[in-house]
């Protein structure tokens, strides 16, 4: 059997048991996450950019658009609210993985609405779809990434498309031409990380998938096997290139994890998940904890520093490479301006990216006194974040100050990853602040409720009628 036949049998077959109470909390927490960031990302340019652009494509009433309420087709919903998930650079991230939540939230729920699905059958079908999107990744990585390919908008448009495969009622067969279509559909290069691009990466990820469901539901037929290319006797003909070899490189890839203990626990329901309590890039979160404590353990005045200097690993600087801060989107992925706002607010949040904060004259100044290093034994976390220990945000931080003191502080880990794993009623608050001004307050209240209870709820149209209710605000 195939490795893409035994994913889409796992996923297809797999029966109501895959939900335990763990998994299912689990998932809860991450709609939780998700939609909450999903609610301002709405709200902000490049969700307003692809609602316009849905908006004058039109399509049949099936799923909603969160930032106005309105219906279009599903994977245009998907599109719009994928990119709104991801815009502001605040959801979570899965070790080895990457932004699941992100293209499996916004496709589970709009496939779930279209087909009037309960809350329960779409946290099974999001459970399952985060599995295969987790299994192709880790086979798929780091290979995927060192090429230059962004790799959620490739493997998280499988979990989607296997999850809306699962919500639509499809067979195996069905669900291998979904695998197969969304292969020749998901992209996302590296370049465009640190612009509007990384959002459309995802967005795109989601709509492919629930697109590539609905073709195989209409009989579209490709290549059933599609992750494993074959040889067809040593050459290099179409048949070769499977997914796999396409994205990773001829042989690098481990198909073997994306197949082994396919029985044992869902990656769902593992510890393997890191909520951002930060906006900006994953791996630095643990520097920007670390700053933070060190400028409240000591009272650091800004003025006396004469230099902030963070040891970092090789990975997370190629993951935060941007020098200057030249808009909001690169100055997620900037360590001096991240690093120096850091430790003047004490916080980094949505209003630490605003423009008027990134040209402010104080972070501006400490900035240049920002020194980022790349010590020798820091050197071996290359490879799978999450295997063997290896550990992209491992940092330490030195701090010098004008009356000769020297402060340091090691930073391992962030708060919200799985070494310090954040509660539900942490992403409660968290949620309550991203609906802020947009969400009323009972509003923002009655959806977190329904989405603690979403296992229970009989159609999950019952929540997007509840986040969607009411004037919408802020969306131009």
């Amino acid at each position: 059997m195939s490795v893409t036949e035994q994913l889409a049998r796992f996923a297809i077959e797999s029966g109501p048991s895959v939900l335990t109470d763990e998994v299912a909390a689990s998932a809860k927490l991450k709609f939780l996450d998700t939609i909450a960031v999903m609610i301002p990302g709405a709200r902000h340019a490049s969700g307003l950019s692809a609602l316009s652009v849905a908006q004058r494509m039109g399509g049949n009433a099936a799923a909603t658009l969160f930032a106005n309420g309105r219906q279009t087709s599903s994977p245009l919903a998907g599109f719009v609210n994928g990119v709104a998930a991801h815009a502001l650079e605040y959801d979570d991230n899965t070790r080895g993985v990457g932004h699941a939540s992100v293209c499996l939230v916004p496709g589970c729920l709009a496939v779930a609405e279209e087909a009037g699905a309960s809350g329960r059958a779409m946290l099974e079908a999001f459970a399952l779809g985060f599995e295969i999107t987790s299994r192709i990744a880790k086979g798929l990585r780091p290979a995927l990434i060192d090429n230059g390919w962004h790799p959620i908008g490739i493997v998280g448009g499988q979990g989607v498309a296997v999850a809306a495969c699962r919500l639509l009622g499809l067979d195996v067969l069905k669900t291998r031409m979904a695998m197969g279509i969304m292969a020749s559909s998901g992209g996302g290069v590296r370049k465009n990380v640190g612009t509007m691009g990384k959002a459309f990466h995802v967005g795109h990820g989601v709509r492919a998938g629930i697109f590539a469901a609905l073709l195989a539901q209409a009989d579209f037929n490709v290549d059933p096997d599609i992750i494993e290319g074959a040889d067809g006797g040593g050459g290099e003909g179409h048949q070769r290139f499977g997914l796999a070899d396409t994205f990773s490189g001829l042989g690098k890839y481990r198909a073997h994890l994306m197949v082994e203990n396919l029985v044992g626990p869902l990656e769902v329901g593992r510890n393997t998940t890191m909520v951002r309590m930060h906006p900006g890039s994953t791996a630095p979160s643990s520097t920007v904890d670390g700053v933070i404590a060190l400028a409240k353990e000591h009272a650091i005045d800004p003025a006396d520093v004469v230099e902030l200097i963070a040891e970092l690993t090789p990975q997370c600087v190629a993951i935060a490479p941007y020098p200057e801060p030249s808009d909001e989107h690169r100055a997620k992925f900037c360590l001096p301006y991240t690093l120096a706002v850091a430790l003047i607010d004490r916080q980094v949040l949505l209003a630490q990216y605003e423009p008027a904060r990134i040209a402010a004259a104080d972070v501006q100044t400490l900035m240049k006194k920002v020194v980022i290093r790349l010590p020798d034994d820091l050197k071996h976390h290359r490879g799978q974040w999450g295997e063997n220990g290896i550990n992209w945000g491992e940092s330490r931080i030195t701090v010098k100050l004008k009356d000769g003191r020297v402060l340091t502080r090691a930073a391992p880990y962030s708060r919200g990853w799985p070494e310090d794993p954040v509660t539900w009623n942490d992403v409660k608050e968290k949620y309550a602040q991203c609906a802020d001004g947009i969400l009323s307050s009972a509003q923002t209240a009655e959806t977190i409720d329904m989405i603690a209870r979403l296992d229970r709820l009989d159609k999950v149209s019952e929540l997007v009628r509840a986040l969607t209710s009411g004037p919408a605000k802020g969306h131009g």
